[in-house]
């Protein structure tokens, strides 16, 4: 049994006749009529009474005829809510940037993407590690773009590396540290710093930052996973924060704050992550390609 004979079926029974119903559906009719008889020998029962005139459905047969329609109906209520799901994920990018100082990646990317995919609705949230991986689980976003080794321990995610990220500090114009040449680790942690989650991705971060100096456990440390918000803790006070690498050429930033003169021990390696399952779509991998270069 397969849908071409439920629907061979159907038709007989809407038209009334092998003939009618040949004609309909582009079949000829001595391989419809063979159909349903194979059919009614394949179910052992008979499915239409044949008169003069044409057929019509036997009780037994009315009771198949009409189930056959209802999965027909289902079949194609399934495959216009398949099409609808590939329409809505084609024009809909939803997007996870974990930790927050990773959004500077999106500056470039995300114009350009927009502009070749006019039509796109893109969903961005700047969130924890912890509450990025949990909405891709559940499904709740398309893609992570977050530090590889918090990522890549996830087996569940397929993992595409993207092009290293470079971090640095940023102080208000007026702290001490701004004017000086060359500043250490150590100075910095005279300060009090703002990070954007205790866990999650923060120690990559930091690693890059600071090498081998730990941060003290006593040390005062501000959790604050709004970047706008770090921005005016920053200019009120003297606590020192992290930024994008891209940030020491906006001048409009640089209008208030100032970049420390600390190099990263290293890049932070990035990754896009996303379920096994899911395939992307055409402007999430136009996404990946971009910030892969």
């Amino acid at each position: 049994m397969n849908t071409s004979k439920l629907r061979y079926i159907v038709a007989v029974d809407h038209y009334g006749s092998m003939t009618a119903a040949a004609e309909a559906i582009h079949v000829s009719q001595p391989s419809l009529t063979r159909t349903v008889a194979e059919l009614e020998k394949e179910l052992g029962v008979v499915l239409f009474e044949r008169r003069a005139r044409g057929v019509i459905a036997t009780p037994q047969g009315r009771y198949i005829i009409d189930r056959a329609a209802r999965i027909l109906a289902d079949i194609e209520r399934l495959n216009m809510d398949a099409k609808d799901y590939r329409a809505y994920r084609e024009s809909n990018l939803r997007l996870c940037i974990s930790p927050p100082p990773l959004v500077t990646l999106m500056n470039p990317a995300l114009p350009r993407l927009l502009a070749a995919y006019p039509k796109l609705r893109a969903d961005l949230k700047s969130v924890s590690t912890e509450r990025a991986i949990s909405l891709l689980r559940t499904g709740d976003t398309d893609l992570i773009i977050g530090p590889t080794r918090v990522l890549e321990e996830r087996r569940e995610f397929n993992i595409i590396i993207l092009k290293p990220f470079d971090v640095c500090c940023f102080t208000r114009r007026s702290h001490p540290l701004a004017s000086s040449k060359t500043v250490s680790p150590q100075q910095i942690l005279d300060y009090p710093l703002i990070l954007p989650e205790r866990a999650g991705s923060s120690p990559e971060i930091t690693n890059r930052l600071f090498g081998d100096t730990e941060i003290p456990a006593d040390h005062q440390l501000h959790i604050i996973g709004h970047f706008p918000l770090v921005c005016e803790v920053v200019a009120a006070t003297d606590a020192v924060a992290t930024v994008g690498e891209a940030y020491r050429h906006n001048s409009e930033f640089l209008k208030r704050f100032s970049i420390l003169p600390i190099n990263a021990a290293d890049k932070l390696s990035v990754c896009c992550a996303h379920r096994h399952d899911f395939e992307l779509s055409a402007p999430a991998a136009a996404l990946v390609k971009m910030l892969a270069r």
